[in-house]
């Protein structure tokens, strides 16, 4: 598992500085939706809501499965990152670009300032995907893995042209249909397309990875492939051209079978596992698919109380969307940059003096009560929050947005724990 640190020296900065603004927009996040708790009463077309959404997706999820794929691509792909000059241009610009379009929408000022800003993260993302192209196109060999990833890449570039296109839209109406229609085909490109796919790809390398399983049945990664790839791109005609319609089920079942052949590949991965003894990052990754698990059965209720044109379908669309984002994204994220990160820190530590006397072990490069109490708040938000949206009771959801700001906090103390780490003696003996 060392090999997950590549040597150049130029990707210990890339990758720690995505994770750091992360780190802060995931902070920033909590913040925003505890001063806006009451949005999720409403429709989820409102400028507090907008303005949340693209902090969870892009700056919180987005930039950090950016760095994680800087540091994961060399191994997964077997080479040489392509370019780390176009990495830092491609957060640069992401940057700047995020701060535009999040502060226009939450003031909705749809004017240049967010037209610059929906330009400057299209410019950052088809960077990133230019850099992951000619590395993928580096590659010893190819897989599965590779697929996965760069189709999520086509998937994240084509969303982020559409969202362009829709805040152009807001000034000057060129849309041919609802700006309703193009938002809803734009959250599943980026849902089912960039997140859904690339985390299924990296996932399914990671997983038996950590878990040293023994049995690799990636029969069921190309079915899920295909089958996911098939229900978006069905879903995307189907609903442009007729909008929902009793056609949608059949695609989103072809879609549901897909990721439950994701699920057994990982149910396989977990029987055959070697390391019996489950971590509390790996207890965030079981966390994450339960919660995508509970996505996955609101989407019929969406489905059906839109064919009536009924108005519960919005809350259950805003339950949905934040099961996605602030559940299985942030589950997982939560847990697995505890294993990812300190493999890089330690690189630059001890890889030099490994097998020269007793050193830490990635493990031990951050603070495991720090982990448990972040663990435990989230548990604790996920009980309060939905619980309070299901009985709609405006307090109960507060004190699990209270929670979820404690659960950043824990989280970015933890990350600084790792960046700041400072090189032990050879002597030092692990716990």
């Amino acid at each position: 598992m060392n090999s997950i640190g590549p040597q150049h020296p130029s990707l210990l900065k890339l990758v720690v500085a995505h994770y750091l603004v992360s780190a802060i927009c995931f902070v920033a996040l909590a913040i925003m939706l505890l001063f806006a708790s009451d949005a999720f009463s409403g429709h989820y077309f409102q400028p507090k809501l907008l303005a949340i959404t693209h902090t969870a997706a892009l700056g919180w999820a987005t930039l950090i499965i950016f760095g994680a794929c800087y540091q994961l691509l060399p191994v997964i792909l077997e080479t040489e990152l392509f370019s780390y000059k176009l990495g830092r241009i491609s957060l640069i610009s992401f940057l700047i670009g995020l701060v535009l379009l999040v502060s226009s929408f939450w003031r909705f000022e749809s004017g240049v300032r967010m037209q610059v800003g929906s330009l400057l993260l299209v410019a950052g993302i088809l960077l990133f995907v230019l850099n992951t192209f000619f590395t993928a196109k580096h590659a010893k060999k190819t897989s599965i893995h590779q697929d996965f990833i760069v189709t999520a890449c086509i998937w994240l570039l084509a969303t982020a042209i559409l969202g362009s296109l829709m805040v152009f839209n807001f000034h000057y109406a060129f849309l041919p249909k609802d700006h309703l229609l193009f938002l809803k085909l734009h959250a599943h490109m980026g849902i089912v397309g960039w997140f859904l796919l690339l985390i299924i790809g990296v996932s399914s390398k990671l997983i038996p990875m950590f878990l040293v399983s023994t049995q690799l049945k990636t029969a069921y990664l190309s079915r899920c492939y295909y089958l996911i790839n098939s229900a978006l791109i069905l879903f995307l005609v189907d609903t442009y051209l007729n909008e929902l319609t009793i056609k949608t089920y059949l695609i989103a079942a072809i879609g549901l079978v897909g990721v439950f052949s994701w699920l057994i590949f990982v149910f396989t991965c977990f029987k055959s596992r070697m390391h019996k003894v489950l971590d509390t990052a790996i207890w965030h990754t079981l966390l994450s698919i339960s919660l995508l698990t509970a996505a996955i059965v609101v989407l019929p209720f969406i489905v059906f109380y839109q064919l009536r044109e009924n108005s519960i379908a919005i809350s259950y669309t805003n339950l949905y969307g934040s099961l996605i984002f602030m559940g299985w994204i942030t589950a997982l994220i939560l847990g697995q940059t505890f294993k990812t990160l300190p493999f890089i820190i330690w690189i630059k530590h001890y890889q030099h003096i490994a097998g020269t006397g007793i050193i830490p072990m990635p493990a031990d490069l951050f603070n495991k009560t720090l982990l448990k109490a972040q663990f435990s708040s989230f548990i604790t938000f996920n009980i309060c929050f939905y619980f309070g949206l299901i009985l709609n009771t405006p307090n109960l959801v507060k004190a699990g947005l209270a929670c979820f700001l404690l659960t950043a906090l824990l989280y970015m103390a933890n990350v600084m724990v790792i960046v700041l780490h400072k090189t032990k003696s050879t002597k030092y003996a692990t716990v």
